[in-house]
């Protein structure tokens, strides 16, 4: 088992402009050496090391010039969340929220091949848990604010990071943020969205995320008079809890649509051939 992303896809995110130009080996170095350590912290749910990572990024920040006013650290239930404000030209606008979570999925040494919380770059391949979902976005994050503080550039108003520390497991971190940071005039999800290279640099594509599917829990209970095992009821809860999940088995969920999907598909059929066009628009 094994997470990797491609080192080009970092060099190309950090490039100062939308065109196609060589990477700055400077600025690719520094992404790659934020990505590589972030990884060494095992930011599970019950390792603990949560703090110590956002504590490593804040001192980045600061490096880079950020007030440790501005860097607010809150240990959580074993995690941590953790907010910088990048003051902008404007403090009467509303700020922007750029979003990325800290913690990844539990990764157990004996089911890959390397240490998942060591990374490794081998053949233009970064490998350890997080190289993509979300210590890659989250670099990326950090590596391109600390640069532009460094030198010098200021916002129209003020840019607000925020890291959830336990978004793979119970989201405790991200609804206190949710709570500190009403009423900014929108968020950016660095966990969503994003481009796609070839193997020599070329982009292909680049997708914007605007909404997420969600999922939902349900709690059968079945009951019964009650009786004895040598004399079982021929409806006892068991079968006929047996047939419920046989029922829910052959129910195919009807699709569904709503307003954000349904403009994708319609800005989709635009330039896509009949037939998938027309499906598409018909939502």
């Amino acid at each position: 088992m094994k997470t990797l992303t491609p080192l080009a896809l970092a060099a190309s995110l950090m490039a100062a402009t939308a065109t196609q130009a060589a990477p700055d080996p400077a600025r690719h170095a520094e992404a790659l050496d934020i990505l590589t350590r972030s990884i060494g912290f095992k930011t599970v749910q019950g390792a603990g090391q949560t703090p110590a990572y956002a504590a490593y990024l804040k001192g980045l920040l600061v490096a880079s010039g950020f007030a440790p006013a501005d860097v607010r650290i809150e240990p959580m239930a074993g995690t941590a969340w953790m907010t910088a404000r990048y003051p902008g030209r404007d403090p009467k606008k509303k700020p922007i929220v750029i979003l990325a979570h800290m913690d990844v999925v539990e990764a157990k040494r004996e089911d890959w091949t390397r240490d998942p919380f060591t990374a490794v770059v081998e053949n233009g391949w970064i490998y350890g848990r997080g190289a993509t979902d979300n210590k890659f976005d989250l670099s990326m994050v950090m590596a391109t604010v600390t640069r532009l503080k460094r030198e010098g550039w200021r916002p129209g108003r003020d840019v607000i990071l925020a890291f959830s520390g336990d978004e793979e497991t119970q989201m405790a971190t991200t609804r206190v943020l949710a709570e500190q940071l009403k009423g900014v005039e929108f968020a950016l999800n660095a966990d969503s969205g994003g481009g796609g290279l070839t193997e020599d640099g070329k982009p292909i594509s680049y997708g914007l995320q605007a909404a997420e599917k969600t999922y939902a829990d349900f709690s059968v209970t079945l009951t019964d008079p009650g009786g004895h095992s040598s004399r079982p009821t021929a409806g006892n809860p068991i079968y006929r809890l047996s047939k419920a999940l046989s029922r829910l088995e052959a129910y195919g969920f009807p699709a569904m649509s709503d307003e954000i999907t349904r403009a994708q598909f319609a800005a989709g059929a635009v330039n896509t051939p009949a037939p998938l066009g027309a499906a598409m628009a018909a939502f």
